[in-house]
């Protein structure tokens, strides 16, 4: 089958300070296996000698979409009712299937199961009928007639079974080769007709575990393939690794119960890559990548205001006038975080200051780390005054930054600034009296 680890979302990668806090990730968020929550039933023969000491551990298939989850439901039921214990395999084809689940035995006596209402066919060409899995035995003529009887694969029949009566409902596979051994034991019996013995028409290919195949007879119920019980468990469906670690000087790397801890070094910036490897129960495994940035560059986050009276937007990093308009400008909505600022006091390089006008004729901004063009500003647009919420950022990219983009709105004078390239490429080409400036400043991105 399909390897079954998938990636749900990818692991972004990280942008922080030098002597962040902890980032804990919990990579369930991250990973899957489509296929299962990580329930597994045990089967357990009467006799332990046969293959790996009598059992066979099976990983069901119970998750919704992907997997069989009416199907596992079903066969739960059976499980929790006690039905499989004592049961026994009835029917051996070899390189075909054993299939089981249908009678069991006490003192030679074989008796149905009793059996629940049919479950719905839940086939699926991403659950195939391969060497190794389990699937349910149905009527020939009703593909949503499965009850209480399943098979295990003992070879790749998907081009029969998968095609067949709408396909037969593989709802789970055997954990590995180790618990394998035990289904190909009992495939490697002998087999008899004792369907005139037990008078049950349905033992037509019965394996015995018996010595003397010239003279078969059927001393107790040890000599049927017998089941003493089947149980369930659960398990965590992915186990994860850190794979890799570029700088472990920077960045010591955990994974404990699912969760991703990254601890950062004191007073160390730097560049980390790190791969993550997720691993289902079946040994299948994914991989992702994402990369961790420390910089002692970061300051306050910049915070974006919409103003509904004139489309413009306002841009802060104080927290007080951030608040100040939330409670006293209802004309002004909130649009979040916008990127973060760096700290004037330790970026390294020095960055520079992001000045900020307001021009009072129109109540709109300007925001510019040019020497040049604030002293153009002060000289000559006396309509413009200097704001003391200013902010630093870099004239030149450094590591771990974004670009922030500046338009000039040819019809109002105000300017729009954004540092998402989706915003910047719509205003591109859907606002034609809005004229790009290219890139005002560096600052770095909002972590999530």
């Amino acid at each position: 089958m399909a390897t079954n680890p998938i990636v749900t979302q990818p692991l972004k990668d990280l942008v922080v300070a030098e002597n962040a806090a902890n980032t804990t990730l919990n990579l369930l968020q991250y990973f899957d296996d489509p296929f299962t929550t990580g329930q597994v039933a045990r089967f357990v023969l009467g006799d332990r000698s046969l293959g790996n000491n009598g059992v066979t551990d099976v990983l069901l298939f119970d998750q919704a979409d992907e997997g069989a989850p009416q199907t596992v439901e079903n066969f739960i039921n059976y499980v929790n009712d006690g039905d499989y214990a004592n049961s026994i395999i009835h029917r051996s084809i070899p390189d075909f299937v054993i299939q089981g689940g249908g009678f069991t035995v006490e003192n030679l006596a074989i008796e149905p199961i009793p059996t629940d209402p049919p479950v719905a066919n839940e086939f699926s060409a991403d659950r195939s009928n391969v060497r190794g899995t389990i699937a349910m035995a149905k009527l020939g003529s009703d593909p949503n007639s499965a009850t209480s009887q399943w098979f295990f694969n003992l070879a790749d029949n998907s081009a029969n079974l998968d095609s067949q009566n709408s396909g037969f409902t593989v709802f789970g596979e055997v954990l590995s080769e180790e618990y394998l051994a035990t289904v190909d034991a009992i495939a490697e019996l002998p087999v008899f007709d004792g369907s005139s013995f037990f008078g049950q028409p349905a033992l037509t290919d019965l394996p015995l575990n018996i010595e003397d195949t010239d003279n078969p007879t059927v001393d107790d119920d040890s000599d049927l393939v017998r089941f003493n019980n089947v149980t369930l468990r659960q398990e965590d469906e992915l186990e994860f690794e850190v794979v890799s670690n570029s700088n472990p000087d920077l960045v010591n790397v955990t994974v404990d119960e699912g969760k991703l801890d990254l601890d950062y070094a004191e007073d160390i910036a730097g560049e980390a890559e790190i791969i993550i490897r997720a691993t289902d129960l079946l040994g299948d495994s994914v991989e992702e990548t994402f990369e961790v940035t420390v910089t002692p560059n970061l300051g306050s986050t910049v915070y974006r205001f919409l103003n509904q009276d004139t489309g413009t937007h306002l841009y802060t990093t104080s927290e007080a006038e951030r608040q100040n308009i939330i409670d006293n400008l209802p004309n002004y909505t909130s649009e979040g975080k916008s990127y973060v600022s760096v700290d004037p006091l330790t970026g390294d390089p020095e960055p520079q200051t992001v000045y900020r006008f307001l021009n009072r004729d129109t109540g709109t901004h300007l925001y510019t780390t040019s020497e040049v063009e604030k002293e153009s500003v002060e000289e000559n647009l006396s309509n413009f005054n200097l704001e003391s919420e200013s902010f630093a950022a870099y004239e030149e990219q450094q590591p771990g930054t974004i670009p922030v983009y500046r338009f000039y709105n040819t019809e109002t004078g105000a300017h729009f600034y954004t540092p998402s390239v989706v915003e910047r490429d719509f205003v591109r080409e859907n606002l034609l009296n809005y004229d790009s400036e290219g890139i005002a400043y560096y600052a770095f991105g909002v972590s999530e």
